[in-house]
């Protein structure tokens, strides 16, 4: 994987050294494309070098805009009024600044974008800053994103989008949708905020919450707006409540916004506050290319790295923290004992507190009552974690533990000496929260970022801890809302979310090599900044249940897969079943089984699991390549479900497919696009252990899966012989 991913990087690092493919129509191929540079590059001489504006595509004006009281800031934010520092390239990525300065209202704006050699799109966070000597007037309607964006040609827009992490069947489902009312009225208007996803969610009649308004539990913030041939990727970067809005007019043209949903602040002399952050990338031909493409800039630029690479989601062993020290040091041993090739050791909630009753799973004990007391349970850990890490170390695995640092129950020592840290959805500190009230620790106080990052960092550094598992099981915006003061609403909400992204970089920075697990009641936290930071190990909770549907498990990996390529979750296998753990095959795995832990594991059992192991593993590079669907993302039991991962580097795939329980078909012919016709190929079948060799032209167009029962799964690979 690595090997891949520094060719691709040496091979895309400087623009015009590349032959680009000409044509993107028709393929899923995730290069860029020479005239998807060519129309991006100008928007960005526009922006940065004050050249021409393509007027008949996007605004010919910077694209975002704020109100500072009465006065709007297109009234004097030109763009042939930017000061502008223009980067210098590094690695691919140039970062430039534009500043403008208002004497009516003192404020200074700038704008930070980033864009890329090596992808049509950029990226900026926009900044306001009062330089007056008194407070600023309410700034407000800051939107981060505000510009028109026109068709090519007369098709009418489809708006495809992808639902979020709310722990259902249908969590990551990826939807196109025609942007007209009817036949007969060609406007309309798609709209995402938290009345409206809250209407959304009520009409699903299956929600657990009305309201939930973390960054990805009802959408992504992630769009695709397909305009006839070519379209345009936005997306977003903020940990807090954000809108969006797609108001297509009917006649092609589309005003796009987005922002932080709750600003009408006003800014004391001297303070700055941030935008979210914004991404457009354009694309010409198919959307699948699009996706491709934005897939591959995740990897490359949205990602969290390591040893100068994109990191990769490990194949974990997980357990429980309730579970006595003896216990785990009996599974590592295990582990080691039967050779099990997992990357790493999960240790998930119960580990911490003072409590002395057993808590032996998710469903019983004092994990959740006791959330934000960090010092180990002397009761379950006698010898505190240091046993397990030791024992860790020896194996050569890696250790993953679990946190909800920004939750804190009332009475848990911190709450109790630093009550002003915490806030309560009423309003108030923890002086005045009754007893086990769940309290959200403010991040926007230095104070209590800096007393968190020491807590949490001196836990890591001591048991040698490799990936820092945070939780987040609360919604945050009513205990933001309910400290606003009546001029500055939004404002606690955006220093809690400028500290959370500053608690993680200030944790890495203290220890290089630390990977962050980012979870929130799975993946509620899937935007831009987090997942610069973060990979997603568990991204929806509908698996921490054994009487999930396994359909549901490969519908969402095939809807995830359009947009974030590092991701995992775990099949909750309870017996020997290939079909239901092939259906969390990823990136990354959560793989082990009942037998394991208190009771011995029979020899089949074994064996089977260390098969699944490394069949995950074997399986795992291919999802950081290109995806080629091949069938719709349902979960319906009378269906197929199919796709195959792609590494042009290698010349290799890797097909996955589901013949559910019920379908009637027991072959599905599929064609392979990445094929050359003149090359010869290696076709193995995982099941059957057949392999063949093959011309690309007798496969390109028309390669047939066979299933000859239902609920089957299979796994082929397709590679070119050198």
């Amino acid at each position: 994987m690595a090997k891949f991913l520094s060719i691709v990087m040496a091979a895309l690092m400087t623009f015009g050294a590349v032959a680009y493919s000409q044509d993107p129509i028709g393929s899923y191929d995730g290069t860029p494309t020479e005239s998807e540079f060519a129309l991006m590059n100008g928007w960005k001489a526009f922006l940065l070098e004050h050249g021409e504006a393509d007027a008949a595509r996007y605004t010919a004006d910077v694209p975002f805009s704020f109100m500072c009281g009465d006065r709007s800031s297109r009234d004097w934010l030109k763009i042939d009024a930017a000061e502008i520092a223009l980067g210098e390239w590094k690695d691919g990525v140039r970062r430039s600044t534009l500043t403008w300065r208002d004497d009516q209202t003192s404020i200074v704006c700038e704008a930070t974008l980033e864009d890329y050699q090596n992808y049509p799109g950029f990226q900026y966070t926009v900044r306001l800053r009062n330089e007056g000597t008194e407070n600023s007037a309410r700034v407000h309607d800051f939107k981060a994103l505000d510009f028109r964006w026109n068709r090519a040609d007369t098709t009418l827009p489809i708006l495809y989008r992808t639902q979020g992490s709310d722990s259902r069947n249908d969590d990551f489902m990826f939807v196109g949708e025609d942007m007209r009312k009817s036949m007969w009225v060609h406007n309309r208007d798609v709209r995402m905020d938290s009345a409206s996803n809250s209407a959304f969610r009520k009409a699903l009649n299956s929600s657990l919450f009305d309201s939930d308004d973390r960054p990805s539990a009802t959408w992504l913030p992630f769009f695709n707006y397909r305009t006839g041939p070519d379209g345009l990727i936005v997306a977003l970067g903020w940990n807090g409540g954000w809108f969006a809005e797609f108001n297509h007019h009917g006649d092609g043209d589309t005003d796009i916004t987005a922002g932080q949903e709750r600003l009408d602040a006003v800014l004391y002399p001297g303070e700055t506050i941030r935008s979210p952050l914004v991404m457009l990338m354009y694309w010409q031909g198919e959307v699948g290319h699009a996706q491709n493409m934005f897939r591959r800039f995740m990897l490359a630029h949205n990602h969290p790295q390591e040893n100068g690479k994109p990191a990769i989601a490990p194949i974990c062993r997980n357990s429980w923290g309730g579970t006595p020290t003896d216990e785990h040091l009996r599974a590592i041993k295990e582990v080691v004992d039967m050779n099990f090739d997992y990357d790493c050791y999960w240790i998930d909630a119960g580990w911490y507190g003072q409590g002395t009753e057993p808590c032996p799973d998710v469903f019983h004990g004092d994990w959740g009552s006791t959330v934000g007391d960090w010092r180990v349970n002397p009761t379950r850990h006698p010898n505190a974690l240091k046993p397990i890490a030791d024992a860790l170390t020896k194996a050569n695995m890696k250790f993953l533990l679990w946190f909800e640092t920004e939750r804190a129950v009332k009475g848990v020592p911190a709450t109790v000496e630093h009550p002003e840290w915490y806030l309560r959805s009423g309003g108030g500190d923890a002086s005045q929260a009754g007893a086990g009230e769940s309290l959200l620790l403010n991040l926007g106080d230095p104070e209590a970022r800096e007393w968190l990052t020491k807590t949490i960092g001196d836990i890591l550094e001591e048991n040698n801890i490799s990936w820092y598992r945070e939780d987040f099981n609360m919604v945050p915006n009513p205990y933001w809302n309910a400290h606003d003061a009546e001029d500055r609403v939004g404002m606690t909400e955006m220093r809690f979310v400028e500290g959370l992204y500053q608690f993680w970089d200030d944790l890495r920075a203290r220890i290089p090599d630390l990977m962050i697990d980012n979870c929130a009641s799975g993946g509620r936290r899937l935007e831009l900044e987090t997942l610069k930071r973060s990979v997603v190990l568990w991204r929806s909770d509908y698996n921490c249940f054994p009487y999930l549907t396994t359909e549901v498990t490969q519908s969402h990996t095939f809807g995830i897969a359009h947009w974030i390529p590092a991701n995992s979750t775990s099949p909750f296998v309870t017996k020997i079943d290939d079909y239901q753990c092939r259906s969390a095959l990823s990136s990354g795995a959560v793989l082990s089984s009942d037998e394991f832990g208190q009771t011995k594991a029979s020899p089949e059992t074994v064996a089977w699991v260390k098969d699944r192991v490394a069949e995950a593993k074997r399986a795992r590079p291919y999802f950081y390549g290109d995806f080629y669907p091949f069938t719709q993302g349902n979960w319906s039991e009378d269906a197929w479900l199919a796709y195959m991962m792609w590494r042009p580097d290698m010349e290799s795939g890797l097909v996955v497919a589901f013949r559910r329980a019920k379908s009637p078909v027991a072959a599905l012919t599929v064609a392979l696009e990445p094929i050359d016709p003149e090359k010869t190929y290696k076709i193995e079948d995982v099941d059957t252990g057949e392999v063949v060799t093959v011309r690309g032209e007798e496969i390109k167009d028309g390669f047939t899966i066979r299933a000859e029962s239902p609920r089957q799964s299979k796994l082929i690979y397709i590679t070119a012989v050198k």
